[in-house]
């Protein structure tokens, strides 16, 4: 196992607080981040999310690059694991260019469909001290948060990056989060995420199949690089 650092994605309140944690908690309890932190052992640390304007993000990331920093100095020899989701994602990508800053290399870098959506962070092309790279994003033909576009796309040599992977899900289904059905609505129901983003292509259903099939998708990944 490494030294894994997993920054979660965005939870919908506008403010941190008690009562904000405690619901972002339940809304992430099984997401893919928390998981991989979760079975990481005793050096992985996991990151909650921004909230709903992207406040927080730097916070996780300054953490995240604290927590590697006292890992390095009390002797772990385990290699640099990050692990993020939509806009955490984004951050764990900037967390391995400060690490490009102090000469700390990344073994491996899991992406849960990054996307562009902070002001303050620039994500775009990840950073060659990073060895392997594994991002999984959504279809565009699922019509799932079309107003998000996606970051960490682009990388340099000698990083690996084979391709972005595409899935038929929403983007909450991306991470872990599948939408579940309201009350007048059915498992056959397609998803209406509402605001800009309206009615995507995918069914209750298809979103939570296709949201298993990612996770063990992953897994090889997961796997090789010591992250569970």
């Amino acid at each position: 196992m490494g030294i894994l650092v997993g920054i979660d994605g965005t939870g919908s309140a506008m403010m941190h607080g008690a009562s904000r944690n405690a619901a972002y908690d339940v809304a992430f309890a099984d997401s893919f981040v928390r998981r991989l932190c979760n079975g990481g052992g005793p050096h992985a640390k996991y990151f909650r999310g921004p909230v709903a304007l992207g406040g927080g993000l730097l916070d996780a990331i300054n953490g995240g690059f604290n927590h590697i920093l006292s890992m390095k100095a009390a002797g772990v020899k385990a290699p640099v694991l990050l692990t993020g989701y939509s806009r955490g994602a984004a951050g764990v990508t900037a967390l391995a260019k400060k690490l490009k800053g102090v000469d700390i290399s990344v073994r491996a870098l899991l992406l849960f469909d990054c996307v562009d959506r902070h002001l303050f962070i620039d994500s775009e092309v990840i950073p060659n001290n990073v060895e392997y790279v594994f991002h999984v994003v959504r279809d565009p033909d699922a019509s799932s948060r079309e107003s998000f576009g996606n970051d960490a796309m682009r990388y340099r040599p000698p990083t690996v990056f084979p391709t972005a992977y595409k899935f038929m899900c929403t983007h909450g289904g991306m991470g872990g989060c599948p939408w579940t059905p309201g009350e007048d609505e059915t498992m056959t129901s397609f998803i209406d995420e509402g605001g800009y983003d309206g009615m995507t292509k995918v069914t209750y259903k298809q979103d939570a199949y296709v949201s298993g099939q990612i996770w063990r998708f992953v897994q090889p990944f997961v796997q090789v690089h010591g992250f569970v």
